[in-house]
């Protein structure tokens, strides 16, 4: 409308309207669906409405279009009215290719009214309906792009991979240049001023000037407590009513275009991000924090044991600050733990909430936050959030990807892409690799669409791999279950506030004045541990899962089948843990640690004797000691693990690498698949990801550098060279399988060991099974006339896969992928119908439909010839 504004001028454009309301019949129906947004799934009854109760014959002329310029409809419907003013008439969804779309009546009436005179009716009704998208549950890859951009360079993004965009979910109404192009969006940042009080952006002044003052307030007046005051406070029962009702509008207004997800709040956090803060000691939250406290203690005097406290009412409990805390000479830290821990769950309380309130008004939906930090502060317990989302889009930092998905794999996990360039590249498929289901772009410097409108040099790198990932090999991922070895790391919320105050307590009021939330990143032995951990065990070839303090608790140790359970710096257990750990190593189970497990109870209160002491036997000397328990062992570690993500950078991984793999070893643990170089040597450096598909198993080989390689310290680690070649690897199967190259689309027999060339930026990807993938088949209609419906049928005879995804390519006569036609087809049990809606205005002439399955590399073709 805008270009037709500008093209005909205001004079022009007067005359235009004024002689459209004069060809207009003075008289309108009305269209009446049974809702503005449909589903896509069948046959829908809709209505015209004429003005006035009517007698007579008549007809309706029924058009209906969509944005991609598909006339889906042109009929005529013959009526019969007999003092009546509706005349109903089907529509089937199954025909919509597009969200939006145009339904337009003509209706003429030939009759008398109830005097006899004639009533000679031309009438004409148009409203636009929304066809829901199908998808319901997540199951392909997305790629989103976060700037908005208009109708062509939408045209020019689609072109690129790219599939959806992000639209703020305080809008009230939706955007139409994604509907124009028939885009999905996710909802953006609903809800920012209560989850990332203390960083949103501002046009006048800095993200996080909250936080930046709370700290100026502190420094002024160290006594008073106004600093440690959040606002909003997390607890505030006006604002999380305010921010729900808030939610329940947003979803209403969404709802019906059925967006990816909807985001809560971006770069949300307690405080600044993942920055240490004593928030929040405001009356809302001391008042709700008091409710926790009388649940998980039985009495006052429990309390006041544990806290080494003397309240007197519950009332007056309150909380140490950091500073208090910190100036306690018997390590007892339970006061001031308690206070952190109920922070994270008034945190994970909070977005629950607000994720609740947006599956009740849309229960298919998938909701979380956006731009999550490491673990650590500021609410950030992964194992607490992960029961409260079920989509989240994190930071890759401090194993916090790997972390979720070992804790609730059923959560949707995007990552972002800012950067450019091949490890970028090797990035995005690192990502895919551990469980993400999408990314969303960041381009604030036009990289994807220059300010010329053409497709800019970052977008002309990324569409040869950002296609590939949405033509299904993302879709065969997600739909298969990522696999893990026996090996359990301990991931414990409790340790990490513990290990931080033992760190920082020497350095007194140093936390306040000037540490931030990338200090937190960048000065973390406890999260550069785990980091060492995770790259040690990959490095063996073999993979792992977090397990979460409460899952420890509840015995999923033994239930799990673990055969090693690590324990880095595990220095705050409970007693439940303790017990659970103990029979996990009398049954049989190897545990491994550093420093010293248990040495503080789970309210970080030193204990006179470490809770695990007997397991060990004392010390020893040398790199590892080992000490028998039960049936299992425990092993001590006193080799330099800390450093090991470093050293790899720099090829010496050597003594702890090789005690790993010797560890690991001992305690029953080896690579299904082994992966050596071609000398026969263990390689550093190159990551195996299994997929189970049925009885199919997948694996992934990619090149494991450092993320965020930046940050590592001395100039000497902050290079991922020694990666940065083409590797010869050789890859021993555990038995005869045949072998399937999923990016090549080539079968490769029955092997029992591959060679492969691994390029340092993208991975190769196989498919393995004992039985062959039997053949593709396929059905389509050898003819078709326009505004006809075909079926398309695919199907595997007893195929061991799970779930095959199919990509489908329809060709028009000219030889153009109709992309509304095409797509990823998700066939459980080796079956699956594709319907092709042929418009009324589309091409006559020869069509074809190619489809390629994934997982075997298998291909058809067929020939509809459309009249």
């Amino acid at each position: 409308m805008r270009n037709l504004i500008e093209r005909l001028g205001r004079s022009s454009l007067c005359a235009l309207v004024l002689s459209a309301a004069l060809a207009t019949p003075a008289l309108a129906g009305e269209i009446i669906l049974p809702s503005h947004a449909l589903e896509r799934g069948g046959v829908v009854q809709a209505v015209y409405r004429t003005n006035g109760l009517a007698t007579g014959k008549g007809q309706l002329f029924i058009n209906w279009t969509d944005v991609h310029g598909r006339m889906v409809e042109d009929r005529k419907v013959p009526f019969q009215l007999m003092d009546e003013d509706r005349v109903g008439f089907p529509l089937d969804l199954r025909r919509a290719a597009a969200m939006k779309n145009m339904l337009r009546v003509h209706f003429t009436l030939q009759g008398r009214n109830k005097k006899g005179e004639p009533d000679m009716r031309e009438e004409r009704a148009e409203t636009v309906f929304i066809a829901r998208p199908s998808e319901r549950r997540w199951r392909d890859y997305v790629i989103i792009m976060w700037q908005e951009h208009n109708a062509e360079q939408s045209q020019l993004l689609k072109s690129l991979g790219i599939n959806a965009g992000q639209w703020v979910g305080r809008n009230t109404a939706p955007p139409d240049f994604y509907l124009d192009n028939d885009m999905r969006w996710y909802a953006e940042n609903i809800a920012t001023d209560f989850y990332s009080a203390y960083h949103r952006w501002f046009p006048d002044r800095p993200v996080n000037w909250m936080f930046r003052e709370a700290r100026e307030m502190y420094q002024k007046d160290p006594t008073r407590k106004e600093a440690f005051k959040r606002r909003p406070s997390l607890s505030d029962p006006a604002w999380l009513e305010k921010v729900h009702d808030r939610l329940i509008e947003s979803v209403k207004r969404n709802a019906p275009y059925r967006p990816i997800f909807y985001n809560l709040a971006d770069e949300s956090g307690i405080a600044d991000l993942a920055a240490f803060w004593d928030y929040d000691f405001s009356d809302q939250s001391l008042e709700a924090m008091r409710r926790w406290l009388r649940e998980r203690y039985s009495t006052l005097d429990d309390l006041n044991r544990q806290w080494g406290t003397t309240f007197t009412s519950w009332d007056l409990v309150t909380p140490m600050t950091t500073s208090m805390a910190m100036k306690r000479t018997d390590d007892n830290f339970s006061s001031w733990a308690d206070f952190k821990e109920w922070m994270d769950i008034a945190f994970a309380q909070a977005v629950k909430m607000g994720v609740d309130a947006v599956r009740s008004a849309d229960p298919d939906a998938y909701a979380g936050i956006e731009g999550a930090q490491m673990p650590g502060w500021g609410g950030y317990d992964y194992y607490r959030l992960s029961q409260s989302v079920n989509a989240i889009e994190p930071y890759d930092i401090g194993n916090n990807i790997e972390i979720l998905r070992s804790i609730n794999p059923s959560i949707a996990v995007l990552t972002t892409a800012f950067a450019q360039g091949p490890w970028e590249k090797q990035r995005i498929w690192y990502e895919l690799l551990h469980g993400n289901r999408g990314i969303i772009i960041w381009d604030d410097k036009h990289g994807f669409i220059a300010q010329d409108g053409k497709i800019g040099e970052r977008g002309r790198e990324v569409e040869p791999y950002y296609n590939e990932l949405r033509k299904g090999v993302g879709a065969l991922l997600i739909n298969s279950t990522r696999l893990a070895d026996p090996i359990a790391i301990h991931y414990s919320q409790a340790s990490m506030r513990n290990e931080w105050m033992l760190a920082q307590k020497p350095k007194g009021e140093a936390w306040a004045m000037r540490r931030s939330s990338s200090d937190e990143r960048l000065d973390n032995d406890f999260l550069r541990l785990r980091e060492s951990y995770c790259r040690l065990i990959e490095d063996a070839g073999l993979q792992y899962n977090f397990v979460a303090y409460r899952q420890v608790e509840q015995g999923e140790l033994l239930k799990r089948g673990y055969r090693v359970l690590i324990l880095p710096r595990s220095s705050a257990l409970s007693a439940a843990e303790v017990r659970e750990i103990r029979a996990f190593v009398e049954q049989g189970g190897t545990l491994i640690a550093d420093g010293t497990p248990g040495a503080f109870d789970e309210h970080s209160r030193r204990l006179e004797k470490p809770q695990l002491d007997d397991l060990f036997g004392g010390g020893s000397n040398g790199p590892a000691a080992a000490h028998s328990f039960g049936r299992g062992q425990a092993i001590s570690l006193h080799a330099d693990t800390l450093n090991y993500h470093q050293n790899r950078l720099i090829s010496k991984e050597g003594e702890v690498f090789q005690l790993m793999r010797e560890l690991l070893g001992r305690s029953g643990v080896h690579p299904e698949f082994t992966v050596t170089d071609d000398a026969g040597q263990p390689v550093v450096g190159v990551e195996t990801h299994s997929f189970r598909n049925g009885a199919v198993e997948i694996v992934g080989l990619l090149t494991n550098p450092q993320l965020r390689v930046d940050e590592m310290g001395p100039p000497q680690f902050k290079s991922n060279e020694r990666f940065e070649h083409a590797r010869k690897l050789k890859v021993a199967l555990p038995r005869e399988m045949y072998v399937y190259d999923v990016r090549a689309a080539e079968s490769l027999g029955k092997r029992k060991d591959l060679n492969v060339t691994l390029d340092p930026y993208e991975p190769r990807i196989f498919a393995m099974s004992a039985v062959e993938i039997p053949e593709l088949e396929t059905r389509a209609p050898a003819r078709l006339r326009r505004g006809e419906c075909g079926e398309i049928g695919f199907h595997f005879d007893r195929t061991p896969a799970a779930t095959h995804i199919l990509h489908v390519d329809v060709t028009d006569p000219s030889g153009k992928v109709i992309d509304y036609y095409s797509g990823n087809i998700i066939a459980s049990q080796g079956r699956a119908e594709k319907l092709l809606p042929l418009a009324l205005n589309d091409a006559a002439g020869k069509w074809q439909i190619r489809v390629r399955d994934l997982m075997s590399g298998q291909t058809k073709s067929s020939t509809v010839e459309v009249e």
